[in-house]
């Protein structure tokens, strides 16, 4: 299972699209979210020799108004996320968007927070979003890579994308 989760507007629609290889989640062009509620989508992918079928799950953008008025404290995070967590073998690995011209310190709140929640059992790898000026993604990484390990993220592996 794989947790697709972020920022509102960070990319995560997009990302599984490109996981998925077509067109499974809505996108929006704007700054207005467009998940609304944790949503589950299925990719079949080779393994090796077998065919196997992963689930990727959309969790609603934090950061959130709570109504589409732009006015509320915004959706906390444990709402959606703590069930998913702490069930037994539920994520095996969580994709963290967030958009490399918008970088700041909110992951690191989320991280420490599914950290807490999970006992550090869950890899979470970042996924830079919005580098399509970028010449060479990776650069973007050479560049910022140490602020975004300095959250908590990236020890492991990251996308630039």
């Amino acid at each position: 299972n794989v947790l697709v989760m972020g920022e509102i507007g960070s990319g995560k629609s997009s990302v599984i699209n490109l996981l998925v290889g077509k067109t499974v989640a809505k996108v929006s062009p704007d700054a207005e979210p467009c998940t609304l509620k944790t949503v589950r989508h299925e990719a079949t992918i080779q393994v090796q020799d077998a065919l196997t079928t992963v689930h990727i799950w959309e969790v609603v953008g934090f950061n959130q108004p709570e109504d589409m008025t732009g006015k509320g404290s915004g959706i906390t995070l444990d709402v959606d996320l703590d069930p998913i967590l702490q069930a037994k073998a539920s994520v095996d690995v969580i994709f963290f968007c967030m958009q490399g011209s918008r970088l700041k310190n909110a992951p690191t709140r989320v991280v420490k927070h599914i950290n807490d929640v999970s006992g550090g059992r869950i890899t979470i790898v970042p996924v830079i979003t919005n580098l399509e000026r970028e010449k060479n993604m990776e650069d973007w990484w050479e560049r910022n890579g140490r602020g975004v390990q300095n959250m908590g993220l990236g020890e492991t592996e990251h996308a630039c994308i």
